[in-house]
């Protein structure tokens, strides 16, 4: 009977932990969101909108202009899995600074 108890405690907490996930985890979770949502092409987009005629000087060719968002966005995802490990390990303070490097470097969160 208490084993029963006990194995019920341990299966709400393990349960209930997403409910009491700190902040950082949640600006962690936001921020995945946004990076993947862009990687996805649901997000807004930083590429000039196509012209017709000549191309404007000093804009990358399209290619170019994608490889350099893909790489953007696995730097930003790698940051995320460190912030994660941080906030994994307890350091709250740690986790929240790579969160506000990725957010400045992440678009907002898309709805």
């Amino acid at each position: 009977m208490i084993s029963r108890i006990i194995l019920g405690t341990i299966l709400a907490f393990l349960f209930a932990s997403p409910g009491i996930a700190g902040p950082c985890t949640q600006r962690i979770a936001d921020l995945e969101k946004s990076v993947s949502a862009r990687q996805e092409g649901a997000g807004p987009t930083l590429d000039t909108p196509a012209t017709t005629g000549s191309a404007v000087q000093g804009s990358p060719p399209s290619g170019q202009a994608t490889t350099v968002q893909n790489q953007s966005n696995n730097q930003t995802m790698q940051m995320i899995q460190q912030a994660k490990q941080l906030d994994q390990q307890g350091k709250e303070a740690e986790c929240m600074d790579m969160a506000t490097r990725i957010g400045a470097m992440a678009p907002p969160a898309t709805k």
